[in-house]
């Protein structure tokens, strides 16, 4: 059976959820089971990206990312992989913001998760979950690795770069998503069949 990596852009993610479906309570090892077995493969490892916030520029959401960064290390086959923020000052009209803030090296480090699994043989499938044009060439290096590399968003925020270099796309809808959700889940097994993706 194929073994599947499942490479997660967290801040893309977390705003296609919100933008898409309206809520982002994700139980992360049942959304990379789902991406693998759409693959006919099986879970390798879901690795997650975000940018860890600053508590003196931006304390409230420090907090929140604190109980979240907690709940992804409770999460089975799950490795997180922070980058940093960095904060500019907003100059000119006022907009009530005194900072804003610009992720850094996420991408780099998704590239090099990817390529160092290719190179081990870790891996056969590596799925994307991002809408992110920035990743295209992420996803160049990981055919060029000789692995099936699947792009996997939301319609709405899928680039286009994406889409068309990927060897598949996957496609999020609420109703394909509804079993990841914390509070949809049921107490059946979480091994039960789930609904398949849609896919291009």
């Amino acid at each position: 059976m194929k073994r599947v990596a499942v490479f997660i852009d967290g801040s893309n993610f977390y705003n296609g959820l919100r933008d898409n479906v309206g809520r982002m309570d994700v139980d992360f090892h049942r959304l990379g089971k789902l991406l693998a077995a759409d693959s006919e493969g099986e879970l390798l490892r879901i690795y997650y990206y975000n940018a860890k916030v600053d508590p003196d520029y931006d304390p409230d959401n420090h907090e929140k990312q604190q109980r979240f960064i907690t709940h992804l290390a409770h999460t089975p086959y799950l490795t997180l992989r922070l980058g940093k923020l960095v904060y500019y000052q907003v100059r000119g009209e006022d907009t009530g913001r005194k900072h804003y803030a610009v992720e850094k090296g996420l991408d780099v480090k998704l590239a090099i998760d990817l390529v160092r699994l290719a190179v081990n043989r870790a891996c056969e499938v590596a799925v994307i979950v991002s809408g992110d044009k920035d990743l295209a060439e992420v996803v160049e290096y990981g055919k060029e690795m000789g692995l099936e590399v699947v792009s996997a968003f939301f319609p709405r925020g899928m680039s286009e770069q994406l889409a068309t270099r990927a060897d598949k796309v996957v496609y999020f809808d609420e109703k394909t998503l509804s079993d990841i959700f914390i509070g949809n889940q049921n107490s059946e097994d979480e091994d039960d069949e789930q609904q398949p993706l849609t896919n291009r």
